[in-house]
């Protein structure tokens, strides 16, 4: 009845309202293959952005900054006992700076000092 005070020139039924999109199609339905064209077309784009490199810190840098950290720790009052693992493990961490310093060291030949004159 409301559809009937609507005035339309070619009056249609609720059910035939209800059932017009179903007989329409409206668009094409895509391919998997144009579906997986367009993810990993995108996928590529994002891995194309470039990367800032990392400044570098040296082991004497690094070591410094363990030093603070324990320090800090160290400081702390209030509540030390829940930081003694933290505190144990940037000991950890600042003993292997300390050994890969060592490790990366070069030894320099005599050699590089001395003029072999001729």
């Amino acid at each position: 009845m409301l559809i009937d005070k609507l005035d339309f020139e070619k009056p249609f039924t609720a059910e035939e309202f209800i059932q017009c999109d179903r007989e329409e199609i409206t668009t094409e339905m895509i391919s998997n293959e144009e579906i997986l064209k367009t993810v990993l077309s995108n996928n590529n784009q994002e891995e194309e952005v470039e990367e800032i490199p990392l400044p570098t810190i040296t082991y004497n840098e690094a070591i410094e900054f363990y030093d603070k950290v324990i320090l800090y720790l160290e400081q702390q009052e209030d509540g030390f006992d829940t930081k003694k693992e933290e505190l144990k493990f940037v000991k950890k961490l600042k003993k292997e700076a300390l050994k890969q310093r060592v490790i990366s060291a070069k030894q320099t030949n005599l050699d590089s000092y001395i003029n072999i004159i001729k």
